[in-house]
């Protein structure tokens, strides 16, 4: 009697730490997703920030005095004269 007991606390305890040892495993396997799920979200909030950004830069090179502005500026292009101008006639 005294061992069936015995055997019956130790397969108990040994079900218990495999138990406890599992929801241990769980809890740091649930808290490294959470991390992750984290990050991914900061991410996600970054790019929809980059992207509203390139969405107003897009609006404002849509703009063709903007396209101008910066052709003048940036390479020193400009209108031609009228003498400079040739026109051909099919």
């Amino acid at each position: 009697m005294k061992s069936k007991q015995l055997l019956i606390t130790l397969t108990l305890l040994t079900l218990t730490l495999v138990v406890t040892v599992n929801y241990i495993y769980l809890q740091h396997k649930s808290r490294n997703q959470f991390v992750a799920l984290q990050e991914l979200l900061n991410e996600e909030s970054d790019l929809n920030a980059d992207w509203g950004r390139l969405q107003i830069e897009q609006s404002t090179y849509v703009n063709n005095s903007a396209i101008v502005a910066q052709a003048k500026k940036q390479l020193g292009m400009k209108l031609p004269e009228k003498e400079q101008i040739l026109s051909i006639k099919r």
